[in-house]
């Protein structure tokens, strides 16, 4: 076939068209940089703001965690205390009625109040045993 190259300019691309339309591209491809360079700043600041949330959550949640368990434990602690007050303060009264158990069974001709009041008294010192009882098992088992 023939030889040289067809519809080639001359001008070595020195034409104002040619020059313009690479003054375009060069100003469209800065922008675009701009762009790209400030989405991966945002990118990048997203990043370290969940790695410091990550980090902050990772050191308060056992401290936090810590202190619940602590405060768990002193409320047991101290409704232990209180069980074991009431048990040393109804110690002398079951010796009493073990001593004279005619003296803790009501009357004869005692009305309702009275049988009453026993009932509630002997539920009452179930429900104090129990939590006593309750108290030590989960004490053993720390």
């Amino acid at each position: 076939m023939g030889q040289g190259t067809t519809r080639v300019v001359d001008d070595n691309g020195t034409s104002g068209r040619v020059r313009a339309l690479g003054d375009e591209i060069i100003d469209v491809r800065r922008r675009l940089d701009a762009l790209v360079m400030e989405l991966d700043r945002r990118l990048h600041t997203r990043t370290i703001a969940l790695g410091a949330l990550v980090v902050v959550v990772a050191v308060t949640a056992p401290v936090a965690l810590a202190k619940a368990r602590a405060r768990r434990r002193r409320s047991l602690l101290a409704r232990g205390v209180a069980l074991t007050r009431k048990a040393h303060r109804l110690g002398p009264v079951f010796e009493r009625i073990a001593d004279n158990p005619d003296r803790a069974a009501p009357a004869a001709g005692a009305g309702l109040g009275s049988r009453t009041a026993a009932a509630l008294a002997a539920m009452l010192v179930q429900a104090i045993a129990a939590g006593i009882f309750r108290a030590a098992v989960r004490q053993r088992e720390r």
